[in-house]
C-alpha cells in the first residue's frame, strides 16, 4: 500500500497521548488536598530533576483557529496581577515539597508569553529560580508570536538563560492569514528567526497548521517551500481541529471554504514528502527535525520523552504545572489547574493552589502508560523490559493487542517478533494509531472529541 493510501486509511480521530489515561478520563471537583499529598509524597525525598510548565493566557487579538486556554485583552496591567498569582503558586508548591527541587526543563506557553514586558519576564523567571534550582544543561523554552515579540524581549530572555524558542507560523499565505485573523509576513518571521539565531537560541521550532480556511495543496506547498528555505531546526505540522461546539469563536471561519478530508490528506502527504526529502526526519506523529537536531539524535539514543509540553530530550521525575489551566504530572498522576484566569487568581489567593481535576492511575493504567510512552518515544518496545519492570509477561497479558498489530505489520508500519515491537521509520507517522491499540478506554462510551490522527 502506498503512502497516500495509508494516510487515507489511518486518518481517524484519536488522542494525542500527551497523557494516559487521556484527559476525558480525568475526574473533576478534585480536592486540592490530594494534589498537596502527591506533591509531598512524590518530590520531598526525590532528588531527580523535574519539569516546570508556566501558562501565560493573555493575547492581544484572537486567532480564529485557536483551541488554547486564552484571555483576549489589550490591558497589559492584567499580566502584573497574574504574575503575582504565579509567584505565589511557585512559592506554595516549593513549601509543600519542603526542599529546593532541581528543574531539567522550564517551558512558558500560552496564550502569548511575550504579552509580558521585559521587566515582567525577568521578574517571573527570577522568582522561579528563587524557589527552584536549574540543572546544568536544562532546556528553558518559550512560545513566541513574532507579531508581538520585540528584539528587546528576546535579548532579555536569552540573557536570563532561555535557550529554545517556538515560533507560531501556521501559514504564510496572505488570504489564509486574513481568514484566521493572523497577519504575519514571511519577512517578519524570517527576521525574528535570524535574530534568535544570532542570540544563540537552539532547537528553534516552527508551528504549522493544515486544514485552515482557503488553504489548498498548491498554496500550502508554497508555504512549505518558504519554511524549508528558512531552515528551522524543528517543525510541527498540526491538523486543524474545527470544534465550534467547544470553541464557539471558530464559527467565524465557517463563511470560508476549508479543505475537505481528501485535500487535507493531500496537504499533509505533500508536507511529509517535502520535509523528508529536504533534510528533515519524522520524529513521530506530526513532528519533524533536522538530522543534526538533538530531538532526532535522541531517537537513536532512546532518550526521547513526551509530556504535556511535547517531545523533549529532558526527561524528569515529573512535571509541575503553574498557572491557569496548567497541567502537571506528579507521582505518575495528573493534575490540572482551574482554567479561567480570574477564578485561578482567586483560588491561589485563598488556597495557594488551584488544582480542580486530576487522575490517579490504576496498575493497569501504569502499564499501558509505559507501553504507549515506549512506542511513541523510543519506537521500540522490548518484552524483556516490560517483564523486568512489571514482573509479568507482555506476550500473555497483551496477546489480544499483539494480534491486532498484525495488520500494521503487513503494511510496513511495525514489526513484531519474540523480542518485541519495533516501529519503522514509516510507522512513526502512524504512531497514534498504533498507540490506540493499547488504550483500554477507547472502547468505553464517551463524549470526548479528538482531533484527526493525520
Amino acid at each position: 500500500m502506498d503512502l497516500t493510501k495509508l494516510i487515507k486509511k489511518y486518518a481517524t480521530s484519536g488522542p494525542r497521548y500527551t497523557s494516559y489515561p487521556t484527559a476525558p478520563q480525568w475526574t473533576e471537583n478534585w480536592k486540592i488536598e490530594v494534589y498537596q499529598e502527591q506533591l509531598k509524597k512524590s518530590f520531598s525525598g526525590n532528588a531527580e530533576p523535574i519539569a516546570l510548565y508556566i501558562h501565560i493566557p493573555f493575547c492581544e487579538a484572537l486567532c480564529f483557529y485557536c483551541g488554547c486556554n486564552i484571555q483576549i485583552t489589550k490591558d497589559h496591567s492584567k499580566s502584573g496581577v497574574y504574575i503575582e498569582a504565579l509567584i505565589k503558586e511557585l512559592k506554595t508548591v516549593s513549601e509543600i515539597i519542603g526542599r529546593r527541587q532541581t528543574l531539567s526543563q522550564i517551558s512558558w506557553g500560552g496564550g502569548t508569553p511575550t504579552f509580558m514586558t521585559s521587566q515582567e519576564i525577568e521578574r517571573l523567571h527570577l522568582a522561579t529560580l528563587k524557589y527552584f534550582d536549574l540543572a546544568e544543561g536544562a532546556e528553558v523554552s518559550i512560545e513566541i508570536d513574532p507579531r508581538v515579540t520585540s528584539n528587546e524581549q528576546l535579548s532579555t530572555l536569552r540573557r536570563l538563560g532561555f535557550n529554545r524558542v517556538s515560533l507560531g507560523v501556521q501559514d504564510f499565505n496572505e488570504n489564509v492569514q486574513k481568514a484566521v485573523n493572523r497577519i504575519q509576513s514571511i519577512e517578519l518571521t524570517s527576521n525574528m528567526l535570524k535574530f534568535c539565531r544570532e542570540l544563540g537560541f537552539q532547537g528553534i521550532n516552527f508551528d504549522l497548521i493544515y486544514g485552515l480556511p482557503l488553504q489548498t495543496k498548491q498554496s500550502f506547498h508554497k508555504t512549505l517551500q518558504e519554511v524549508i528555505a528558512l531552515r528551522p531546526d524543528r517543525i510541527a505540522l498540526y491538523n486543524y481541529a474545527h470544534l465550534p461546539s467547544l470553541r464557539p469563536h471558530q464559527k467565524i471561519m465557517d463563511r470560508f471554504e476549508r479543505p475537505d478530508s481528501e485535500d487535507r490528506l493531500a496537504i499533509f502527504s505533500d508536507g511529509y514528502t517535502e520535509f523528508t526529502q529536504n533534510g528533515y526526519r519524522s520524529i513521530g506523529m506530526d513532528h519533524f527535525a533536522l538530522e543534526s537536531d538533538e530531538l532526532f539524535l535522541a531517537i537513536e539514543k532512546e532518550t526521547l520523552y513526551r509530556n504535556f509540553m511535547g517531545y523533549t530530550v529532558k526527561r524528569g521525575a515529573g512535571m509541575i504545572g503553574i498557572g491557569a489551566s496548567a497541567i502537571g504530572e506528579v507521582g505518575g498522576n495528573y493534575f490540572q489547574n482551574t482554567r479561567e484566569t480570574r477564578p485561578y487568581e482567586d483560588s491561589i489567593a485563598h488556597e495557594g493552589l488551584s488544582s480542580f481535576r486530576g487522575c490517579l492511575l490504576t496498575s493497569d493504567d501504569v502499564q499501558r502508560k509505559w507501553i504507549i510512552q515506549q512506542l511513541m518515544c523510543k519506537f521500540v518496545l522490548r518484552f524483556q523490559d516490560y517483564r523486568s519492570l512489571f514482573n509479568d509477561s507482555f506476550e500473555i497479558t497483551f496477546q489480544n493487542e499483539i494480534k491486532l498489530l498484525s495488520e500494521f505489520a503487513s503494511e510496513g508500519i511495525l514489526t513484531v517478533d519474540s523480542q518485541g515491537i519495533v516501529i519503522t521509520d514509516l510507522g512513526r507517522l502512524f504512531i497514534r494509531n498504533v498507540a490506540m491499540i493499547f488504550d483500554a478506554y477507547l472502547s468505553l462510551p464517551t463524549q470526548a472529541t479528538y482531533s484527526k490522527t493525520l
